[in-house]
């Protein structure tokens, strides 16, 4: 079983869903966990019964929204340990529940961040709460990659207990993609189609990057799921 920590204050909810729908017609079997202060998922994905906490299932996908820690979601689930699924994503910004979720330096890691102050504050908080040297990939939402923008993270983070990696996976942050995820987000549905070449390609390195699986594996899935839209 994989764990991969998406830390960051940047609202990653959606780029983790398309994520785990690519993972999800690998087929893997996927549980996303939402540990953010705002817990987006809630909206994004409603359960039939409201609840502060539940596990629902979503296109192929399992995601988990309320829970503090693995075994309170272990009990909810009737489970003692999580081997039934091959990947577990967490999004994550609150320090204090990339300990309780049992997170370790052999995870996956990624800092999904734009540039505002609160993002980058909001994941810097986490990240000085890691204990242990933890390689991390950066993924840089921007719209014009500048080099300045990873050396500000290589200065803010110096002496904290992480090696960033040497890939840097840049998202773009156009408007063409956003009216397409937020039409995702009001019709409920992961879809590929209308996303910018460009954002997919992203998408596609990113997924690679945090998964270890191969380029020609996560492209034969990214066609999976446009058939299927």
């Amino acid at each position: 079983m994989k764990k991969i920590a998406f830390i960051g204050g940047y609202d990653k909810s959606d780029i983790i869903i398309y994520i785990a729908k690519i993972l999800s017609v690998m087929p893997k079997k996927v549980l996303v966990i939402d540990t953010t202060l705002l817990q987006k998922t809630r909206y994004l994905i409603p359960t039939m019964t409201p609840a502060a906490k539940y596990v629902t299932t979503y296109d192929g996908i399992d995601l988990a929204v309320g829970f503090e820690n693995m075994e309170e979601l272990g009990s909810y689930l009737g489970i003692s340990n999580f081997e039934y699924y091959d990947i577990i994503i967490y999004d994550i910004d609150n320090p204090n529940y990339y300990d309780s979720f049992g997170l370790k330096p052999e995870d996956e890691h990624c800092f999904l961040t734009t540039f505002d102050v609160y993002s980058v504050q909001k994941g810097l908080d986490v990240l000085r709460n890691i204990k242990e040297q933890t390689p991390i990939l950066k993924a840089l939402v921007t719209r014009d990659p500048e080099s300045e923008e990873s050396e500000y993270l290589d200065f803010t983070t110096f002496n904290l207990k992480i090696k960033w990696k040497e890939n840097i996976v840049f998202m773009p942050f156009e408007t063409e993609d956003l009216y397409e995820i937020f039409q995702n987000q009001r019709y409920s549905r992961v879809k590929f189609t209308g996303l910018s070449m460009e954002y997919m390609d992203s998408l596609a390195f990113l997924t690679e990057n945090v998964t270890g699986f191969s380029r020609g594996d996560v492209r034969k899935a990214i066609k999976l799921v446009e058939r299927e839209n």
